[in-house]
């Protein structure tokens, strides 16, 4: 007979006031992070050198942040997968050679803002995340986006971890950039 002793269930989940908005305001993309410190599944600390890059999203532009849970009955296994999607609308030089690094990175970190004031940070485990998709389109209509969308895609060992204060007070060692 199995033993789940380790893996039961240990409180209740109440519903809440509705006071949730979707999307993402903004990433920042890290160079150069070596650890962190996690406490009960939250971030205290992100340590590292060099500079992290602020990357902005518009509101209601199509950016989101999802996670996916894998688990197989067949292969006992789980982990979790979670996916950014940026969009930066209009098709700019600047832009393009920054996706351009983006995709040939296979070690990404980053923090993203949610507009609930949440901080996430991804890239913890299997060296950190890639650049897994994208399309620069110029849509069809005058009243159609001119953009590109980026997935950059992560795979960890438990879900998802949120920062325990601002960014600026987590980071030792990082310079962000604007």
């Amino acid at each position: 007979m199995a033993d789940y002793s380790s893996c039961q269930v240990s409180s209740s989940i109440n519903n809440s006031c509705l006071a949730q908005t979707g999307g993402i305001s903004k990433v920042v993309i890290f160079q150069d992070a070596t650890g962190y410190t996690e406490s009960a599944g939250e971030i205290s600390v992100i340590s590292g050198t060099g500079n992290a890059y602020t990357y902005e999203m518009r509101k209601n532009g199509g950016s989101s942040l999802t996670e996916t849970i894998n688990n197989s009955l067949e292969n006992g296994s789980l982990f979790y997968q979670q996916d950014l999607v940026m969009v930066f609308h209009k098709l700019d030089t600047a832009v393009r050679n920054q996706i351009k690094l983006l995709s040939q990175n296979r070690g990404l970190k980053v923090a993203c803002y949610d507009n609930n004031d949440n901080i996430f940070y991804l890239g913890t485990d299997f060296q950190g995340g890639y650049l897994s998709a994208g399309t620069a389109a110029t849509g069809v209509n005058f009243g159609d986006a001119s953009s590109y969308s980026i997935t950059l895609s992560f795979f960890s060992k438990d879900p998802m971890m949120k920062l325990d204060d601002t960014l600026e007070n987590v980071v030792s060692g990082i310079t962000i950039v604007a």
